[in-house]
């Protein structure tokens, strides 16, 4: 078999030609027409081109000062600003923090501190010539007191509504139970209302009562460490029986009439 070393030689590869550069028809340098660009505040219509429109137009802005290029040889100097008023601004001073004060250095560990120092001052008598001497504090207009209201030591209006409604349950519930299973133990039937007079004379003898329990009680109530037994007992009944009878004297003495069974 014949081999060919022409085969491995690389063959040159045909060149392809470029293609022709696109170029436009119209002019590059002429006007663009139909371009709205750069017209803003001039009097030319839109639809011929902005750089002929502006050409023959010219800037119609009706607010404020007239645009003018800056002029290089015009420029703020120094010391020339002033006020509207005619008067020189005055200047700025820069704050140089090395003038600034400081607070004071912190004491060396040798430094020794200054004594002996004494005053003649008497501080009762200058701080009784102040007190005399000041003129008496502005009160402060303050509300009115609640004491002084209208509504003090009222029941609310909305309080006295609910009560009302819970009292018209409870005899709604108790009107239905009797009727159910006829009268039940306990309830309003098997109470009665305590007359006024028997009420007065049951706390006069109480508050007797008391004064005969508290008489005997001071005579035990200074001391700390009894002798026997029995004074301390005596008067830890003293004090139970002293506490009881101010809470029946309280209960009675409550506004209202009260009711007990019978």
């Amino acid at each position: 078999m014949s081999e060919c070393i022409y085969k491995f030689v690389e063959q040159p590869q045909p060149k392809k030609p470029k293609k022709q550069i696109y170029r436009s028809k119209y002019d590059p340098n002429g006007p663009i027409i139909g371009s709205t660009f750069g017209m803003q505040g001039t009097t030319a219509v839109d639809g011929k081109g902005c750089i002929a429109l502006k050409k023959n137009h010219v800037v119609s802005t009706s607010f404020g000062v007239q645009p003018q290029p800056p002029n290089p040889k015009q420029f703020l100097r120094r010391g020339t600003r002033q006020c509207r008023d005619g008067s020189r601004i005055p200047s700025v001073e820069h704050r140089n923090r090395n003038k600034d004060a400081h607070k004071p250095a912190v004491p060396l560990r040798n430094d020794n501190p200054v004594q002996g120092l004494k005053t003649s001052k008497n501080y009762l008598n200058c701080n009784a010539v102040e007190a005399i001497d000041s003129a008496p504090k502005k009160r402060k207009e303050t509300e009115v007191p609640h004491i002084a209201r209208e509504d003090y030591g009222q029941v609310p209006a909305y309080l006295q509504t609910v009560k009302a409604e819970i009292e018209h349950e409870k005899e709604l519930v108790d009107m239905y139970v009797e009727e159910q299973y006829g009268p039940v133990k306990g309830s309003h039937q098997e109470h009665e209302v305590m007359d006024e007079q028997e009420r007065r004379e049951l706390i006069n003898n109480l508050k007797q009562r008391w004064g005969d329990v508290n008489a005997d009680y001071q005579k035990y109530c200074h001391k700390v460490n009894f002798d026997t037994p029995g004074e301390r007992k005596r008067k830890a009944s003293q004090e139970a029986e002293l506490k009881q009878l101010e809470e029946y004297i309280e209960k009675l003495s409550c506004p209202g009439p009260l009711v007990i069974k019978k």
